[in-house]
């Protein structure tokens, strides 16, 4: 498998997940609805301006933020002495008027189960949020099913494609490179196995297609073809595929259909120059910068499964290949020249023939060399002044041999 290229990891993505962040309407939460581990955060300082100097604010929950735990005995450890108060209607209890630089640590029990946070400093610029979460036996047995029903036999069933899948453009060496991330939602409790495979069949321009490392072992690349097997556990499965596609011109229009419903459409892609960039699923889409360069992010409603996803890029940066139409032009044209000079040589002797051969081989070798060199020029994968000056070393060979067929006929 390919690994994801580290541009990608470090910058781009993120600022494009923060952009599509930004961009939800006030309320939205995470992708598919879900929420953060409340339990990861639990004991964790967090400091906040809206705070006084000096002031720590404990919240005590059972499972989820959404369980405050009402007139709940919070202690704050440290200091001359430990300070106890208890959690109101919102389960914050308030500890105000602590002295900067005073490292404390806040406790609470609850139902037996100790809860702890981290020890921190009371901060000289606002205050300190913290939040102790306690363990629900309800979560925790519904958890416990989730397991028990994760590893049952596979039902019939549907999958999306969820909040989080998306499509990067980025430029590089060979053209332009494109990778198409899905996150392969299943919300059932049980594993599904959809009636038809999730298959994807990449455009035809497409080259260098793989598989990209940290992809589901589901997911299987034969030649063009993208088949992610079931059946799919619940949850998320993640499958990650990039290809690369050499534009010929300055507008190129990639088309990928989708063989299960999109909750979104997604997009960032690398803005070069005066590129512009256009979908019909894309319902806005702007300029955002990062380390100096600038990307297209854009976001668009649900796409239906069966659909086909449209993205079209104007003023795409491309290598013309009428240089190396030319060069081939060029060489056939002196190449038949050559042909019909000899042509016009009639008899030969044994020696004169011998020569012709000869000159006739040197010319098949530089001929072949010279289509070689500039397929690798139309690549990119020599250097431009190798590519002239072997090129002009190659052309002026071939004129001499041609120059010394023509003799030879003549004679």
């Amino acid at each position: 498998m390919t690994r994801l290229p580290p541009s990608i990891l470090a910058g781009t993505l993120v600022l494009f997940l923060a952009s599509i962040a930004a961009a939800q309407p006030p309320g939205m939460g995470m992708a598919g609805g879900e929420m953060p581990n409340a339990k990861q955060m639990s004991g964790v300082p967090l400091p906040v301006g809206d705070l006084p100097v000096g002031t720590v604010t404990v919240r005590v929950v059972r499972g989820s933020m959404a369980n405050p735990l009402v007139d709940q005995t919070v202690e704050l450890l440290g200091g001359p002495s430990p300070v106890t108060v208890k959690t109101n209607q919102t389960g914050h209890a308030e500890f105000a008027g602590l002295k900067p630089g005073t490292r404390v640590k806040a406790v609470a029990t609850v139902s037996g189960e100790r809860l702890e946070s981290q020890e921190f400093e009371v901060g000289s610029a606002g205050g300190i949020r913290v939040a102790l979460v306690a363990t629900d036996p309800e979560a925790e047995k519904k958890a416990a099913e989730d397991r028990k029903l994760a590893q049952a036999p596979a039902q019939p069933g549907i999958v999306v494609f969820g909040d989080q899948s998306r499509f990067v453009f980025e430029f590089g060496d060979e053209g332009l490179n494109v990778y198409n991330i899905f996150e392969i939602v299943n919300t059932a409790r049980t594993p599904v196995q959809p009636p038809s495979e999730i298959a994807f069949d990449l455009p035809d321009a497409a080259e260098f297609a793989s598989v990209l490392e940290g992809s589901s072992p589901q997911a299987h690349l034969a030649g063009k073809r993208l088949t992610v097997t079931g059946p799919f556990a619940p949850g998320t499965t993640l499958v990650q595929v990039a290809y690369t596609i050499k534009p010929s011109s300055g507008d190129l229009t990639i088309e990928q259909k989708l063989p299960a419903a999109l909750n979104q459409v997604s997009v960032m892609a690398q803005k070069m120059g005066d590129m512009h960039f256009a979908s019909p699923q894309i319902a806005q889409h702007q300029d955002m910068t990062a380390e100096g360069q600038t990307y297209i992010v854009g976001q668009g409603p649900a796409v239906q499964a069966g659909q086909t996803l449209t993205f079209s890029f104007s003023g795409v940066p491309h290598t013309p290949v009428w240089p190396r139409n030319l060069a081939l032009l060029l060489a056939v044209g002196v190449l038949a020249a050559g042909i019909w000079g000899t042509a016009r040589a009639g008899k030969a002797t044994s020696a004169d023939e011998a020569r012709r051969r000869k000159l006739q081989a040197t010319r098949e070798r530089l001929f072949a060399a010279l289509a070689e060199v500039e397929e690798q020029h139309r690549a990119q994968s020599i250097d431009p002044a190798q590519y002239m000056a072997r090129r002009r070393e190659l052309v002026a060979a071939l004129e001499r041999v041609y120059a010394d067929m023509d003799e030879a006929a003549a004679a």
